[in-house]
């Protein structure tokens, strides 16, 4: 992978390398290959500053070239040659010859994620992505000659490092950016599908506006588009594997199982191996493994996060964690995902992204012309807490309007916007800024992302995409008797046909999440530390997003799914804005104090509670935990934080010092409601393997991190067989 930055001196040169200094210091890896060069050109000089690092396709040297009488060319991600039966990759010297003069482009057989730098011996210099968007180019607001694919790059070059102040605004209202703007004022994205060019007198981009096949509908061309990318996906599966055996995700959805079966029809079975990422017993897990043992394949299970049991961060780890994305993100994305990375890495993963793109992006679209805002809630948060203030709000919901116009302008019709807005926004602004950091952990392939089948997407009805047509006729053709497999949660739909296996649905009780954005409900030291932050910080953004409400939130409020993007969204735009970010390199060490440690030095929620009983084993005197046999024991109460309503504090299982099990106090009974104890939902019932108790001295009940807890929840561990021998 390859980060880099050019631009036209125009200053001593002396300051260019103050520039190419900030730059290293700017670039969230700890690079294997750095260039600091100045290239004379019939244009004047250019400096270039590239960080490299080898990935699982290409050296680091495989992504810069350079010659005096044909100039310099870098890439960045991964490009391929679509063959009759196999992927050629494209090393930088490859991809130059291919753009050998200003305003050529590449042929239609070329495919994969890349943002690519070419500059001319005639001082003209291009940048431009793949088509998706999925790796972003950069450029100077107001025209200046500055072209990167990072966004701090360009308020560095620029001299500009004022944040953008409303761009933070999309992150906290549906947890992804819309548009080009960055978080830096000086810094755009070129759209998707564009391409820059600079030249010593300024930069300019070129974007074709989107049109729609005129004639729509799966039976114009749709079998020829679906069977070239049927082969174009097996290609790509086949660079992937490289000849080793390729581990693949598979969950109970449709778009992994597509990418199983173009596996399979690629010739791979003997080399597959599949795993789930999940709790035991969910929904996933299950289908997951059904499906390896109906095709013989071996599977393993993943623990979320590395551990069954809950991520119930402290406070200083949480407010690190979103600093760290803000920093390496250049506060483009929400904290909701966790886009943040540790170590560069050399492997790679076949993915069912853009899987989304074939089908509908909202299952339930209404008839008839609809506003944007309602558009987006069809199946995302918009401003889910209702903190924007008036203008801001106005602000957003023209900027989808307008979007939503130049859509129908194309030959779109209603049921398309919703697509169309994924494709534009969720593509480039949420899975490309997740490549900006994930990327260089390990290098995906798309197999569903390959051009005939992103051609194919919108030659469909939204009709055609909503029955998820596109998924039906791949599993068809690639592997059939994965058809008829059950999926979590969800079946074909019926106007396909087919008759459908019943869905596998989770248990009532099951536990979805284990992630670390959770702790915002479990823990009521989180809510007091971003309380204190907002509070503090003086920042553009609360001309904007109501501060006093977004405070009481933080102590009224349960966050439900889409709260807490639109919390972690805001989180992170503050953080960046108030220069917070956390610089961790990838390959670097995290430092041991930062600024804003500070906040995490709020005072211990205070917690009230009672032990009411235990299942499973006797007790004695409320002090004495009794076992007979090595069941599952139940201990039942409740626990409330009342400085924090909204929390559900979590309430861990303590066995000499070991964390055996963990559950949120969120469970309703009648008789705390009664009671005034909050809103009544501050129950808990936490089960603990009976085995984990054997021979321990103590089990305690107590909230993350201290000893405090419910009343009664500190029980000495006893034999029954001892107490009777005694």
């Amino acid at each position: 992978m390859a980060l880099f930055a050019i631009w036209h001196e125009t200053a001593a040169p002396g300051a260019a390398e103050r520039l190419h200094c900030a730059l290293l210091a700017e670039a969230p890896i700890v690079p294997e290959r750095v260039t600091r060069v100045a290239i004379d050109t019939a244009q004047g000089r250019w400096q270039l500053s590239v960080f490299a690092c080898a990935n699982h396709f290409y050296g680091a040297d495989a992504q810069l070239w350079s010659d005096p009488g044909g100039g310099t060319c870098i890439i960045h991600g991964l490009i391929w040659r679509i063959g009759s039966d196999k992927a050629a990759l494209l090393d930088a010297q490859a991809v130059a010859a291919l753009l050998a003069r200003p305003g050529q482009t590449l042929p239609a057989d070329i495919a994969g994620e890349y943002a690519i730098l070419r500059l001319h011996p005639c001082g003209t210099a291009e940048a431009f992505g793949d088509p998706a968007g999925l790796h972003q180019i950069f450029h100077h607001s107001e025209g200046a000659p500055i072209l990167s694919n990072r966004a701090a790059f360009v308020a560095t070059v620029a001299g500009d490092r004022r944040p953008d102040s409303r761009a933070g605004l999309w992150l906290g209202a549906i947890g992804y950016r819309v548009g080009a703007a960055s978080a830096w004022a000086a810094a755009r994205q070129l759209p998707q599908g564009g391409r820059m060019t600079a030249l010593a007198t300024g930069s300019v981009s070129h974007v074709t506006a989107l049109q729609l096949p005129a004639a729509r509908g799966y039976v114009h061309g749709g079998e020829e588009l679906l069977a070239a990318g049927l082969e174009q996906a097996k290609a790509a599966v086949r660079l992937a594997a490289n000849g080793a055996t390729l581990d693949l995700p598979i969950t109970g959805g449709k778009d992994s199982r597509v990418v199983l079966a173009i596996a399979l029809a690629a010739g791979l079975r003997d080399r597959l191996t599949l795993f789930t990422r999940g709790y035991a017993g969910h929904p996933d897990v299950v289908v997951g493994a059904q499906l390896a043992r109906e095709i013989g394949i071996p599977h393993r299970r993943e623990a979320p996060l590395g551990s069954d049991l809950p991520a119930d961060l402290p406070p200083r780890a949480f407010l690190r964690l979103l600093a760290i994305i803000a920093w390496q993100t250049d506060g483009a994305m929400g904290g909701w995902d966790n886009v943040s990375g540790r170590t560069i890495g050399k492997a790679t993963l076949v993915s069912g992204h853009l899987g989304e793109v074939l089908k509908g992006y909202a299952k339930r679209v209404p008839e008839g012309p609809r506003d944007g805002v309602e558009m987006v809630r069809l199946q995302a948060p918009f401003d889910p807490m209702e903190l924007l203030r008036g203008p801001a709000r106005a602000h957003l919901a023209e900027q989808l309007e307008e979007q939503m116009a130049a859509a129908r302008a194309a030959g779109a019709d209603e049921p398309d916007l919703p697509d169309l807005f994924y494709w534009q926004n969720r593509v480039p602004n949420w899975l490309g800024g997740i490549r900006s950091i994930k990327s260089f952990e390990r290098q995906p392939i798309l197999p569903l992302g390959v051009p005939a089948l992103m051609r194919l997407a919108f030659q469909m009805t939204a009709a055609e995409r909503k029955a998820e047509l596109a998924h039906f006729k791949l599993i068809e053709a690639a592997a059939p008797e994965l058809l008829d497999l059950p999926f979590a949660h969800q079946s074909w739909d019926r106007a396909l046909g087919i008759a459908s296996a019943p869905p596998v649905l989770a248990a009532p009780g099951s536990a979805f999440f284990g992630s670390w954005q959770w702790s915002i409900n479990r823990v009521p030291e989180v809510r007091a530390a971003l309380a204190g932050l907002f509070a503090e910080v003086e920042i553009p953004l609360w001309a904007d997003v109501d501060r006093a409400r977004f405070i009481d939130a933080l102590r009224q409020r349960r966050f439900d799914y889409f709260d807490a993007i639109s919390l972690l969204g805001f989180a992170t735009a503050a953080i960046h804005q108030a220069g917070l970010g956390i610089a961790l390199k990838l390959d670097g060490k995290e430092p041991a104090e930062a600024r804003i440690d500070r906040f995490a030095d709020a005072t211990p929620a205070r917690v009230t509670g009672h032990l009411d009983a235990v299942r499973g084993a006797a007790t004695r005197n409320e002090d004495a935990l009794i076992l007979d046999g090595s069941g599952d024991i139940w201990f039942d109460g409740w626990l409330h934080a009342p400085d924090w309503p909204g929390a559900t504090p979590v309430i861990e299982a303590r066995v000499d010092g070991r964390i055996v099990a963990s559950a949120a106090a969120d469970m309703y009974r009648a008789d705390l409601a009664q009671a005034r104890i909050g809103d009544g939902h501050h129950g808990f019932s936490l089960m603990v393997d009976g085995e984990a108790l054997r021979g321990a001295d103590e089990v305690i009940l107590a909230v993350p991190g201290r000893e405090d807890g419910p009343a009664g929840g500190r029980l000495a561990v006893k034999s029954a067989a001892a107490k009777q021998g005694g």
